[in-house]
């Protein structure tokens, strides 16, 4: 495997941890707009690491690069939370999928990297995998909002990858990705307003699991977005990233068996979905590496 494809597959896998430790913060009264904001507030003096190997002066008339990634990446987070709160989260978790198609499309667009037939049936083979893995036993309510807006978090997502796999290299990635961050944590001050309680009533208990999800959180973004800086390969890097919904899984049953008592009831029909999207997501790996 190439660095950048491991680098993207570690990402993965730190999505998927950090995820259970959110999910414990949340279950203990974060609330999810402040558990985004803490996170958003984090990243910055994760990223302000990348200025310690920084060399050169900023190209300040490129500034507005950077800014926008910031923007773009602020407004994916926006609207993904958007979507868990006035939405149908059943429907959110496998529309996240589609971050790796948008991935492919803005590239084919963008004309920022070449994209061939198994590029695409890749991404499109992840996108159906993560379907599988989000489905629910539940039944879905609020459909439309939901997908809408889900896909456009996604979009938005995707959009803020390919500036990073496109315009970091020639500013300067490290100042370029410390930029970004730091403009979309000053634009998570506008989502104060909208927190259902101040931080300072934030439960005692929830603090460990805010800090050490805030902290893996930020580490897998700052992997992620240095490979992309670095190496470009925006949309492959999305397929590999994408199978965070595979091991969203598998780190999320484990916390069941940890943290929960077993619950009762039938899930075959949602074992059988699930295990077919984890095959598709091996599939979408192997179709990437072997043609």
């Amino acid at each position: 495997m190439e660095p950048f494809q491991i680098n993207a597959t570690l990402a993965a896998i730190g999505y998927a941890v950090a995820a259970v430790f959110a999910k414990q913060a949340l279950s203990r009264g974060a609330g999810i707009l402040r558990f985004s904001f803490a996170v958003n507030l984090v990243f910055v003096p994760i990223f302000a690491t990348l200025l310690l190997k920084h060399e050169g002066t900023i190209p300040w008339s490129s500034i507005h690069q950077p800014i926008l990634t910031g923007a773009l990446f602020f407004n994916g987070q926006l609207f993904t939370f958007a979507a868990i709160r006035i939405g149908d989260v059943s429907l959110q978790t496998p529309m996240m999928g589609t971050k790796a198609v948008f991935a492919v499309l803005i590239a084919v667009v963008c004309g920022t990297e070449a994209v061939g037939l198994p590029m695409f049936m890749a991404a499109f083979v992840a996108m159906l995998g993560v379907g599988f893995l989000g489905i629910s036993g539940n039944g879905t309510e609020r459909v439309g909002i939901s997908i809408t807006l889900a896909g456009l978090s996604s979009l938005f997502f995707a959009g803020s990858d390919t500036m990073v796999g496109f315009y970091a290299d020639n500013f300067g990635v490290s100042v370029f990705l410390f930029i970004a961050i730091l403009t979309n944590a000053v634009l998570s001050f506008a989502m104060i307003p909208y927190f259902r309680e101040p931080l300072r009533t934030i439960p005692k208990a929830a603090w460990p699991w805010i800090m050490a999800g805030c902290l893996l959180m930020g580490l897998q973004a700052l992997l992620l977005n240095y490979t992309l800086g670095h190496y470009q390969h925006v949309a492959e890097i999305n397929v590999l990233y994408s199978t965070r919904g595979m091991w969203s899984v598998i780190f999320g049953a484990l916390a069941v068996r940890l943290f929960q008592r077993s619950s009762g009831g039938n899930h075959r029909r949602i074992y059988i979905l699930r295990f077919l999207g984890a095959l598709l997501m091996c599939l979408a790996i192997a179709i990437l590496f072997n043609f």
